[in-house]
């Protein structure tokens, strides 16, 4: 009963806490994703492009033939993008717009 008392164990719990906190911190901001091989070069010329502002939260509308000179595909349609544009979404937050002149988006 005298643990409850004279603060032992709370100043235990406290120092659990601080000693693991940097622990989580330090884990969770030196894990980076790696871009997966089929985005390298689109990611890369993207940067290229926009420099610094190629961040979370840039938003990026751009033509498809833009793009196409950009990050080139064989088939040119802006489906042929969605793998890339869900990639710049999920992974890094950047949404990215692609106009077509036959789509009215």
């Amino acid at each position: 009963m005298n643990i409850f008392f004279d603060g032992t164990l709370e100043e235990s719990s406290e120092r659990q806490v601080r000693e693991t906190t940097p622990g989580v911190i330090e884990k969770s901001s030196s894990i980076a994703k790696p871009i997966p091989e089929k985005y390298k070069k689109d990611v890369e010329a993207l940067r290229k492009r926009y420099g610094e502002n190629f961040k979370t939260g840039l938003c990026i509308e751009i033509t498809l033939k833009e793009l196409l000179e950009i990050c080139p595909r064989e088939r040119k349609r802006t489906d042929a993008y969605t793998g890339l544009v869900s990639y710049l979404s999920k992974e890094l937050g950047i949404k990215l717009t692609i106009k077509s002149q036959k789509s009215k988006l």
